[in-house]
């Protein structure tokens, strides 16, 4: 895809050339010279910069739609890149619903700016209490040994007394990772 360039820099291109004395080779270098931040045209953008005005009356692709499109690319951005500041927990499927744009560019507008998903590490949650009842529960276990083939022991990152966990749905977008802990409680037992 060819690049674009706003009125402005056609504008500052066909100043650089006549200023040039109509010499392509010498206008890229003085277009490097006078705007070292701007993108840096081929010397063949020069001359055809030239031609079309001159056999057209128009600069190329000199429409007002191109410089929206930037102006709205920005607006796009600076939206997805505020969601994120207000909730960093929000879903890239959410952003591009709420906003209007395609998943895939709100992840690469997230990536540009350097923010990457962390997922939060499931922690139990241990109180003081628990270390009576958890002894109570070996000296019920010992006193039942009958009952020990039948019961079923997991992990606690796969199963759950509540239901499944589903760990990667949370997460967090952050440029560091923040290392971010939450606490399960789904061992205990209220009585």
């Amino acid at each position: 895809m060819p690049h674009i360039f706003t009125n402005a820099e056609y504008g500052d291109m066909m100043y650089v050339y006549g200023f040039c004395d109509d010499s392509a080779t010498a206008a890229v270098e003085e277009y490097r010279r006078r705007f070292p931040m701007h993108r840096i045209p081929d010397r063949r953008v020069f001359y055809k910069v030239f031609n079309t005005l001159c056999e057209c009356g128009t600069l190329p692709s000199a429409h007002v739609s191109s410089e929206w499109a930037r102006k709205q690319n920005m607006e796009e951005q600076e939206s997805i890149l505020d969601m994120v500041q207000c909730s960093s927990s929000t879903s890239t499927r959410r952003l591009s619903a709420h906003i209007g744009v395609s998943q895939t560019r709100v992840w690469r507008t997230l990536h540009e700016d350097g923010l990457y998903t962390f997922h939060p590490q499931p922690v139990q949650n241990l109180h003081p209490e628990d270390s009576t009842m958890r002894l109570e529960f070996r000296h019920w276990l010992h006193t039942n040994r009958q009952l020990l083939p039948l019961i079923l022991f997991t992990d606690e990152a796969t199963f759950t007394s509540n239901g499944t966990n589903n760990t990667p749905n949370s997460h967090q977008w952050s440029h560091e990772n923040p290392h971010g802990t939450v606490n399960t409680n789904f061992q205990h037992c209220f009585f």
